[in-house]
């Protein structure tokens, strides 16, 4: 699953790769307007659908808080 979100999140800003333990959102390496893309391709990529509600930053900080989203979801 790891490997999945980091192909997302670099498809989204190939400078994550460099990234991955530090917090996106921080960082500048993602913003609001990435997150909806984000969204997108893991409900696609994990046959998901993601709560409005759970589209939250604290969701979206670090590679980690992603796959928890995502784990909670399944």
């Amino acid at each position: 699953m790891r490997e999945q979100v980091l192909d997302i999140l670099t498809k989204i800003n190939p400078k994550i790769k460099n990234s991955i333990h530090g917090n996106l959102l921080e960082s500048g390496l993602i913003d609001s307007f990435e997150i909806i893309n984000i969204v997108m391709a893991l409900e696609d990529c994990f046959h998901i659908e993601i709560d409005p509600e759970l589209i939250v930053s604290d969701n979206f900080q670090t590679v980690d808080s992603i796959i928890s989203l995502i784990e909670r979801i399944k």
